[in-house]
Order: C-alpha cells, then structure tokens, then sequence
C-alpha cells in the first residue's frame, strides 16, 4: 500500500494579483475591440448617412477622435469620443437632440473712431474699416445684429439619433466572454 500526502497552500494575495492584472488586460482588449468596430461602422461621405445608422464624416475627425481608457483601480473600461476634441455633437450623434444656442457675433455698439464692419461681402464675412461717421457706425451695428439673426440664435437644430458607440457594443457583445477565458494564469 502507499500512502502519499500533500500539503496546499492558498496565497490569497497572489492570486488575486494575477486575476486582477489578467482583468485589466482582457478589459483592454474588449475595449479595443468595441473601439476597433466603432471606427469601422462611420463611413467617410460628403452626405449625411440616414438616422439611426452610423454618422458619415466628412473629414474623418469622428474615427480619430475615439479612444478607450482602461481603469486599473475601479477595473473599468470607457469607450467613445474624447470630448475635448470631438465637443458635444457626437453625443448628439449617438442619442439624439436638440440643440437652440448658436455662435453669435458679439453685440456691440459701434462708435465714431473704432473700427468695424462697412460692409457684407459673404455670409458671415465682413469689409472692416475705421469707423468716420455716426452713419457708418450704426451701420456698423446694424450689420452685426443682422448677421445674428442670419444666423438663428434661436432656431432650435434637431440631431435625429445616429449611434455608433451601442452598435459596436451590441456586435461584439457575444465575444467579450472569450477576452476572460484562461485570461488567470
């Protein structure tokens, strides 16, 4: 007869050290991949795409722009557009909205010695000149309150919903599982 023994021993620490750097690297992947799909699905095209399909992009700023983050202490992974480069209209893209406030010309009352706009030679652009009668400044006046409301300071601007970002999550929802998988080792 033989008899055998052993001993285990459980390193608590150890282990969760490795479940944790194994965590961090499938979320990178998974994160990747959502972010990967996500480019590809927003095609470069001069027309807008039809809602509720991905946007187009005219100049392929929306494709550069998303990025993912990986957060080792909460074990979390963000994706989508950096809004200090993409602003809020990519936001509007995926869900859809209104937006009323425009970029307005300041308002201001022209005088006699300033300098301001005489006269209109595009929308939005303007002949600017030493300002020498009390007619040309209010001329002056009248052509930056006109551009304003050429320009709709409240005119409601609908964003119908073009998502990009649940998509490319809902595409590889089915693979995520396979990042973790023999990701301890």
């Amino acid at each position: 007869m033989i008899q055998i023994r052993t001993r285990v021993r459980f390193d608590q620490a150890k282990v969760q050290k490795k479940v944790q750097a194994a965590n961090f690297r499938s979320l990178g992947h998974a994160a990747a991949t959502i972010r990967i799909t996500a480019k590809r699905s927003i095609r470069k095209r001069k027309k807008p795409s039809s809602p509720g399909s991905p946007p187009h992009t005219q100049t392929g700023m929306l494709r550069r722009v998303i990025r993912y983050e990986v957060n080792r202490d909460r074990e979390e992974a963000v994706v989508g557009p950096v809004n200090e480069i993409a602003g809020r209209l990519w936001n509007l893209h995926e869900f859809g909205g209104v937006v009323t406030k425009r970029r307005n010309l300041k308002r201001h009352r022209f005088r006699v010695g300033q300098h301001g706009p005489i006269r209109v030679t595009a929308p939005g652009k303007f002949v600017r000149t030493l300002l020498q009668t009390a007619a040309q400044a209010n001329r002056a006046t009248r052509l930056v309150e006109e551009e304003n409301e050429r320009r709709g300071a409240n005119k409601p601007r609908r964003y119908p919903q073009r998502p990009f970002m649940k998509p490319a999550l809902q595409a590889n929802q089915s693979r995520l599982p396979k990042f973790w998988r023999d990701s301890v080792k």
